[in-house]
């Protein structure tokens, strides 16, 4: 085997290993369905017991909240695997324009952007069903901790891809106005 066919059988092995990454993103959609299932089947469980009388107003609200959680970490998961699958086998799935990835970074924002709504939506249900023997104090703060990195991580990344579009932009500009070298 000549050094130029071991470079295109390398060449060739490593393009192919990008699609171990569907493994992993078929694990992520069963864990999506799983909890989403899960979810769904909780939700209508919790109804029933709420009409039956079963459960307090608090104690529904509560649950309900709860579940809400556990629809949004499903999705966390689904918008993974979708990313992962669009970024390393497929990137013609339609999608919505706020779900398009195309770089690992945009992958990365949506998920930090879906994480500060969880943990928002978590401390809501702790709040909700506080029953004043704990202090709010040490969850609330923890809370605004991590949403306020995400929050300050999503504006510097927002930021340079705001440089980087301007830049490109820039670049088109030139282009267009420089004359080809086939034309001097």
């Amino acid at each position: 085997m000549t050094q130029r066919q071991k470079h295109a059988t390398i060449r060739q092995l490593i393009g192919w290993s990008r699609f171990f990454i569907i493994i992993d993103v078929i694990g992520l959609f069963a864990a999506f369905m799983a909890l989403m299932l899960s979810s769904v089947y909780s939700t209508f469980t919790v109804i029933v017991q709420a009409v039956l009388g079963e459960v307090s107003q608090k104690e529904l609200v509560g649950k309900l909240v709860q579940q809400a959680d556990t629809a949004l970490l499903a999705t966390v998961l689904y918008v993974i695997a979708l990313g992962l699958y669009s970024l390393f086998i497929d990137d013609s799935i339609p999608m919505p324009p706020w779900l398009r990835i195309r770089t690992l970074g945009d992958l990365k924002e949506l998920l930090a952007s879906v994480v500060i709504v969880v943990i928002a939506v978590v401390f809501l249900g702790f709040a909700l069903t506080w029953d004043y023997k704990v202090d709010l104090l040490i969850p609330g703060l923890s809370s605004a901790a991590v949403i306020a990195a995400l929050a300050a991580f999503l504006w510097v990344a927002g930021n340079e891809r705001t440089r980087h579009d301007e830049l490109e932009v820039k670049r088109e500009e030139i282009e267009r106005c420089e004359p080809r070298r086939e034309d001097r």
